[in-house]
């Protein structure tokens, strides 16, 4: 493929806001500071101003483009540098059965995806609120979910078994990019951490490519976590726990063993709790 074209597949936020985003190794192509540049549409003459951003990587200002084009997802557009701050843009329009075919990978739906708006807290809590879901949903009635109402011990969520009064705690992490493009980095910090034998640590990838939880979660207790991650100094004060996590059940990582599917989260609590039970009688 020539250097200076290449392809892409549209998706619906790029048609409804009118952009799109510029793969990492096509940006070399575009202006490196905010610019207004000329796209020219498929092989005829006509033109229109649009701008380019940089930072975000997006060219903006399509929205009448695709309109007119009748852009749909997975369309096709073709992206040519013709000189300096100069483009071609063609749209080509998939058949249904290439439709098929034509998926986002999740590297280039976290290129695409700008979540840029969403602060740590909001990140956060969007995870936080999809494991309780999980808890309740799988739960049937059986378990309840709590929310501290502040956060200084690293406890996100404590869940209840309906007439057992020894909750467990758990710590969730979120992350919404991978590690290496297929592992999910974890670090806890000393100071609040504290472990415990009722005291988990759920980490969860948020998919862009599903706009939902990956299938797979990390469940892991805290004594292991202290026993088996690797210990860093950071600014030469701090002290965190770090560990990888290989989003693949077939991994040979040490810490495989506590990656689940995220339909059994349910199971792993009440079999927690079933030991619990044993312990308080």
């Amino acid at each position: 493929m020539n250097n200076q074209k290449f392809t892409k597949n549209l998706i619906a936020i790029e048609i409804e806001l009118g952009f799109v985003r510029i793969p990492n190794r096509y940006k070399n192509l575009f202006p490196n500071t905010i610019s207004k540049i000329k796209v020219y549409l498929g092989k005829t003459k006509e033109s229109h101003r649009v701008g380019y951003n940089p930072k975000h990587q997006r060219v903006f200002g399509l929205v009448k483009i695709f309109r007119s084009r009748k852009a749909k997802p997975k369309d096709i557009l073709e992206i040519e540098k013709l000189s300096d701050k100069k483009f071609r843009l063609t749209l080509k329009k998939l058949k249904p059965q290439e439709k098929e075919k034509s998926e986002l990978s999740r590297e280039e739906a976290e290129e695409i995806i700008d979540f840029s708006g969403l602060n740590t807290k909001v990140k956060g809590n969007i995870v936080e609120d999809k494991i309780k879901d999980l808890i309740l949903l799988y739960g049937q009635g059986l378990l309840n979910v709590y929310r501290p109402s502040t956060d200084i011990e690293g406890v996100d969520l404590i869940v209840k078994k309906k007439d057992i009064f020894q909750p467990l705690f758990i710590q969730v992490k979120s992350r919404w990019k991978l590690a290496g493009q297929r592992s999910l980095l974890f670090q806890v910090n000393e100071k609040s951490f504290k472990p415990h034998h009722t005291y988990y640590l759920i980490g969860a990838y948020f998919d862009p490519k599903q706009l939902e939880l990956h299938d797979l979660l990390v469940f892991i207790p805290t004594k292991e976590i202290k026993k088996e991650a690797t210990q860093i100094k950071i600014k030469s004060r701090e002290i965190s726990y770090r560990f990888t996590v290989p989003l693949n059940l077939e991994s040979n990582s040490r810490f495989t063993k506590y990656l689940i599917r995220k339909t059994d989260l349910v199971n792993k609590l009440l079999e927690k709790f079933d030991h619990l039970e044993e312990v308080l009688k």
